[in-house]
């Protein structure tokens, strides 16, 4: 065997033995990145093409910054593909009618409400790594206390690799740092009012703004507004437990030093 190709077997063995995430390769280029839509048409092309498969990848935000809609989008789009999706509610924020509401199939849903953020991160390793799922939602809810052990993301990462699943991480702020492939920031715009006699609440806007996308191009927004009609159109995005639309008013560029 030359010695170049011996040296090469030999770097690949000890790389394989440190069980790094990623994949080595050599020569040849990588394999596209898979995707699966988000529900909403907008949001994928924010994303360059949907939510990357086997990728970790953030909704942030405050409370009410239209997230945890988001995300009900996505698993309502995966269980009407016929995929199985899973949820990890540390926030307990998720209602099994909000999800049906949503246009899920409760069937393909798992929901997990583990006690504490332990057993989340244990619970969310698990279903990575156990397969068979389009996506693994874990929800954080309130701001960690303090950085997560070096460990955490890294183990994630290599589970939703191997077994190409998307891994959406739900949180206030960025918690998953060099390891998440994208990293979409949600923070609220304005409230939106039905007009009558008696102004009612009907919704509000919301920005979704690109903070990070190794996978395409970071800085790109566009504005959204998540209403509650009160009715259920099925050919429209369904993302929380009223019933609510979700649909893009506007588009545009980050201004610069933002």
């Amino acid at each position: 065997m030359p010695v170049a190709t011996s040296s090469r077997a030999s770097a690949v063995a000890r790389l394989a033995q440190r069980s790094l995430p990623g994949r080595v390769h050599f020569g040849a280029a990588p394999e596209p990145v898979r995707r699966f839509t988000s529900g909403v048409a907008a949001i994928d092309t924010l994303c360059d093409g949907g939510v990357p498969r086997g990728r970790i990848s953030e909704f942030l935000g405050p409370a009410s910054s239209g997230k945890t809609s988001l995300l009900l989008t996505c698993l309502a789009a995966a269980t009407r593909r016929g995929e199985l999706a899973a949820c990890v509610d540390l926030a307990d924020a998720l209602h099994p009618a909000s999800v049906a509401d949503a246009g899920a199939d409760l069937q393909r849903l798992l929901w997990v409400r583990p006690p504490a953020l332990a057993a989340a991160l244990r619970c969310t390793e698990v279903l990575l790594r156990a397969g068979g799922f389009a996506v693994v939602a874990l929800d954080l809810g309130v701001p960690l206390l303090r950085p997560l052990h070096v460990h955490v993301w890294p183990r994630l990462l290599q589970a939703a690799e191997q077994s190409h699943t998307a891994l959406i991480v739900l949180a206030p702020q960025r918690v998953a740092g060099s390891f998440a492939v994208l990293s979409l920031g949600l923070r609220p715009r304005r409230p939106l009012w039905r007009r009558g006699l008696w102004p009612l609440f009907d919704g509000f806007e919301t920005v979704a703004a690109m903070m990070r996308n190794k996978l395409g191009m970071p800085g790109r927004e566009i504005v959204m507004q998540v209403v509650d009609r009160g009715t259920v159109d099925s050919r429209q995005s369904i993302v929380n437990s009223r019933a609510p639309e979700l649909s893009t008013i506007d588009s545009r560029r980050v201004p610069e030093g933002r």
